[in-house]
Protein backbone atom coordinates (compact mmCIF):
# COMPACT_ATOMS: atom_id res chain seq x y z
CA UNK A 1 0.00 0.00 0.00
CA UNK A 2 1.12 3.15 -1.09
CA UNK A 3 1.85 6.46 1.43
CA UNK A 4 -0.90 8.66 -0.53
CA UNK A 5 -3.27 5.26 -0.53
CA UNK A 6 -3.11 5.27 3.39
CA UNK A 7 -3.21 9.14 3.76
CA UNK A 8 -6.69 8.89 1.78
CA UNK A 9 -7.67 5.97 4.27
CA UNK A 10 -6.93 8.03 7.58
CA UNK A 11 -8.80 10.87 6.23
CA UNK A 12 -11.43 9.00 5.58
CA UNK A 13 -11.75 6.91 8.89
CA UNK A 14 -11.43 10.54 10.39
CA UNK A 15 -14.54 11.56 8.49
CA UNK A 16 -16.41 8.67 9.37
CA UNK A 17 -15.29 9.14 13.08
CA UNK A 18 -17.84 12.40 13.50
CA UNK A 19 -20.60 10.76 11.40
CA UNK A 20 -23.56 10.00 13.52
CA UNK A 21 -27.17 8.90 12.28
CA UNK A 22 -30.25 10.97 13.48
CA UNK A 23 -32.40 9.85 15.76
CA UNK A 24 -35.04 8.38 13.64
CA UNK A 25 -32.41 5.69 12.66
CA UNK A 26 -32.75 4.46 16.09
CA UNK A 27 -36.55 4.25 16.19
CA UNK A 28 -36.52 2.50 12.84
CA UNK A 29 -34.15 0.09 14.33
CA UNK A 30 -35.52 -0.60 17.26
CA UNK A 31 -39.04 -1.37 15.21
CA UNK A 32 -36.74 -3.79 12.89
CA UNK A 33 -35.59 -5.12 16.12
CA UNK A 34 -38.94 -6.09 17.51
CA UNK A 35 -40.60 -7.15 14.52
CA UNK A 36 -37.30 -9.44 13.98
CA UNK A 37 -38.17 -11.11 17.50
CA UNK A 38 -42.02 -10.96 17.29
CA UNK A 39 -41.51 -13.27 13.78
CA UNK A 40 -38.87 -15.62 15.34
CA UNK A 41 -41.41 -16.56 18.12
CA UNK A 42 -44.10 -17.12 15.33
CA UNK A 43 -41.59 -19.24 13.82
CA UNK A 44 -40.92 -21.61 16.96
CA UNK A 45 -43.65 -24.69 17.46
CA UNK A 46 -45.47 -24.28 20.57
CA UNK A 47 -44.54 -26.88 22.23
CA UNK A 48 -40.63 -25.79 22.23
CA UNK A 49 -41.85 -22.34 23.39
CA UNK A 50 -43.86 -24.16 26.32
CA UNK A 51 -41.21 -26.52 27.51
CA UNK A 52 -38.67 -23.22 27.49
CA UNK A 53 -41.09 -21.55 29.31
CA UNK A 54 -41.22 -24.56 32.05
CA UNK A 55 -37.52 -25.23 32.10
CA UNK A 56 -37.24 -21.63 32.82
CA UNK A 57 -39.42 -21.71 35.57
CA UNK A 58 -37.88 -24.57 37.00
CA UNK A 59 -34.60 -23.34 36.96
CA UNK A 60 -35.97 -19.96 38.83
CA UNK A 61 -37.41 -22.11 41.43
CA UNK A 62 -35.36 -23.44 44.55
CA UNK A 63 -35.70 -26.55 45.46
CA UNK A 64 -36.34 -25.94 49.31
CA UNK A 65 -39.49 -24.79 47.81
CA UNK A 66 -41.03 -27.99 46.48
CA UNK A 67 -39.54 -29.37 50.01
CA UNK A 68 -41.86 -26.81 51.96
CA UNK A 69 -44.54 -27.39 49.25
CA UNK A 70 -44.66 -31.19 49.86
CA UNK A 71 -44.00 -30.85 53.57
CA UNK A 72 -47.66 -28.43 53.06
CA UNK A 73 -49.79 -31.07 51.44
CA UNK A 74 -48.41 -33.54 53.83
CA UNK A 75 -50.16 -31.57 56.39
CA UNK A 76 -53.13 -30.70 55.04
CA UNK A 77 -53.91 -34.67 53.98
CA UNK A 78 -52.65 -35.23 57.67
CA UNK A 79 -55.16 -32.71 59.00
CA UNK A 80 -58.22 -33.90 56.96
CA UNK A 81 -57.89 -37.14 57.98
CA UNK A 82 -57.75 -36.51 61.58
CA UNK A 83 -59.94 -33.73 61.92
CA UNK A 84 -62.59 -35.15 59.15
CA UNK A 85 -66.34 -35.84 60.41
CA UNK A 86 -67.00 -39.23 61.60
CA UNK A 87 -69.84 -41.38 61.45
CA UNK A 88 -71.65 -41.40 64.67
CA UNK A 89 -70.54 -44.52 66.86
CA UNK A 90 -72.71 -43.35 70.16
CA UNK A 91 -76.10 -44.55 69.04
CA UNK A 92 -76.47 -47.75 67.37
CA UNK A 93 -78.28 -47.85 64.19
CA UNK A 94 -81.79 -49.00 64.40
CA UNK A 95 -82.37 -52.74 62.91
CA UNK A 96 -85.53 -53.60 62.13
CA UNK A 97 -86.04 -56.98 64.66
CA UNK A 98 -89.54 -57.95 63.67
CA UNK A 99 -89.43 -61.61 63.40
CA UNK A 100 -89.78 -62.90 59.25
CA UNK A 101 -92.82 -65.12 58.98
CA UNK A 102 -91.81 -68.33 57.15
CA UNK A 103 -94.82 -69.31 54.65
CA UNK A 104 -94.35 -73.24 54.10
CA UNK A 105 -94.36 -73.60 50.42
CA UNK A 106 -94.35 -76.84 48.29
CA UNK A 107 -91.45 -78.59 48.23
CA UNK A 108 -89.49 -78.08 44.89
CA UNK A 109 -87.86 -81.51 43.96
CA UNK A 110 -91.05 -83.50 45.56
CA UNK A 111 -92.98 -84.37 42.68
CA UNK A 112 -96.74 -82.86 41.60
CA UNK A 113 -99.00 -84.96 43.60
CA UNK A 114 -101.52 -84.62 40.48
CA UNK A 115 -99.07 -85.96 38.02
CA UNK A 116 -97.35 -89.18 37.73
CA UNK A 117 -93.40 -89.19 38.15
CA UNK A 118 -91.20 -89.39 34.75
CA UNK A 119 -88.83 -92.13 34.97
CA UNK A 120 -86.74 -91.84 32.04
CA UNK A 121 -83.25 -93.28 31.74
CA UNK A 122 -80.35 -91.81 29.70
Amino acid sequence: MNDENFEQVQQLIALKRHEQPDDAYFEEFLDEFHRRQRQELLQRSSRSLFFERVSTWFKDTSKWNFVMGGGAAYAAVMLGFFFWPKADTTTPAEIDTTPIEHIEKEDMLKPDKDKEPIHEAY
